[in-house]
């Protein structure tokens, strides 16, 4: 499979080296007379990309698109392959604690093919933007900014064709690297038609930013464009800071979490186990990536109520009695009180107060409503109680792997959801069909 991405990732940068090749032979007579645009775009590229906003863990967005696009719409394909080409590949990615990727550390092949990918992308909607009679800002002289304004504007529909097309461009290129990495997988259209609508808005919104740079810089020059670009900048730094908080929120409650199996010597390691579990069947049951997050977070948060609970009660070897039983019921309620008062929270805290109501109802807390019907909750129920019958007790042997099968299946439709446990088998034997279970299961 590596061996094919490889080749694929070959094809690509072939493609995108060799149409920005053609293009600059074809069009070197008069590049030369737009050449100073090409490198201040390009550098505003490059510090837009470098300074990317991470908006959630699989999601970033970056306004250098917006910069991507006005150069199209200012001088036409090969000035805008150009600005593509240098954002992509001198850019400076951030992924926070300290690692950073730039093409002085990052393969060669990878910096290639994700320049490629701008390259391409950029070509496809500049190419539908002239099929629909879309006309580049450099062919017309600049009469003020209404003119300006005025003159795109006329060219909206082509514009936000292209935009689409350019997404649709993007995010097939990275979807068929991934097939040719990892094979065919269940979910992967549905990923990427998750990817695809969410690009779509986004790209249009930074699209519509890109409309008025244009304009902007065909009217009133360099300098109006710094201008108009510095208070984004200003923004994203005021987003970084927000952003830190919410992540030390979520740092602050993954150590909760450590802290209680620290405490109960009986669940360590049970939380990543469990998040494992659950990725499994989010991914067989086709969840889109935010609620597979959602049900990720809430399956390190679920037990986080247990820090109430006495630890005579949690590491006692002998089997609880009905008033210790009680108290241990408590934790799912004692969990959600401690982060409901966190708003980004809000779906996790529903999925770790039913995590523990049966799929008949049965199961506590008996007032969870309309929670205990969230599949986040049945899927979390069996993967909780998956690991809880293949781990070790002091009062109990671990089950194997068959006969904890064997419970959920038996219990499917009264304790456990049966779409639930289907998607989790279904998951094992995958994963046993490619011989990557043993390892599995022993992490």
């Amino acid at each position: 499979m590596r061996k094919t991405a490889t080749a694929y990732n070959i094809l690509c940068i072939l493609a995108g080296l060799g149409s920005l090749t053609y293009l600059t032979v074809r069009d070197a007579d008069h590049l030369g007379l737009y050449v100073a645009g090409i490198v201040f775009f390009s550098l505003l590229g490059v510090i837009a990309e470098s300074q990317s906003l991470a908006i959630d863990e699989d999601k970033a967005i970056s306004i250098a698109f917006a910069i991507d696009i006005s150069a199209l719409l200012l001088f036409g394909l090969t000035a805008a392959a150009w600005v593509s080409f240098c954002t992509a590949f001198f850019s400076v990615m951030d992924f926070g604690r300290g690692r950073k990727e730039h093409v002085l550390n990052t393969p060669i092949l990878k910096s290639l093919m994700n320049a490629s990918n701008y390259i391409l992308s950029i070509l496809a909607c500049g190419l539908v933007y002239e099929k629909l009679g879309g006309r580049y800002m450099v062919d017309t002289s600049p009469q003020g900014i209404e003119a300006s304004f005025l003159q795109i504007a006329h060219d909206l529909p082509a514009i936000f064709l292209g935009l689409i097309v350019y997404v649709l461009v993007n995010t097939l290129m990275i979807m068929f690297y991934f097939y040719f990495l990892t094979g065919p997988r269940p979910g992967l259209m549905l990923e990427w038609l998750h990817i695809f609508r969410w690009s779509v808005l986004s790209m249009i919104l930074i699209g519509t930013l890109g409309v008025f740079l244009t304009a902007v810089y065909h009217a009133l020059g360099f300098l109006a464009v710094l201008l108009f670009f510095a208070p984004f900048m200003l923004f994203r730094y005021a987003y970084v800071g927000f952003t830190s908080i919410r992540k030390g929120y979520i740092d602050t409650i993954k150590a909760f979490s450590a802290a209680l199996e620290a405490k109960d010597t009986y669940t360590i390691g049970h939380a990543r186990r469990v998040e494992k579990y659950c990725e499994i069947i989010a991914n067989e049951m086709h969840l889109s990536a935010d609620r597979t997050k959602v049900l990720k977070y809430a399956s390190l948060l679920r037990d986080i109520g247990k820090i109430g609970i006495s630890e005579s009660i949690l590491n006692k070897k002998d089997r609880l009695t009905d008033a210790e039983y009680e108290e241990i019921k408590k934790h799912p309620v004692i969990g959600a009180q401690m982060l409901g008062d966190i708003q980004f929270l809000k779906r996790e805290v529903k999925i770790i107060r039913a995590h523990h109501v049966h799929y008949d109802g049965s199961g506590y807390p008996a007032d969870a409503g309309e929670e205990s019907k969230m599949l986040e909750a049945q899927i979390l129920c069996v993967a909780d109680s998956f690991d809880a019958m293949t781990s070790d007790r002091a009062y109990r042997a671990a089950m194997s792997l068959e006969e904890a099968i064997d419970e959920l299946q038996r219990n499917a439709g009264s304790q456990f959801a049966p779409e639930a446990v289907n998607a989790f088998i279904r998951g094992l034997e995958r994963m046993r069909s490619k011989n990557e279970l043993h390892d599995f299961l022993k992490h």
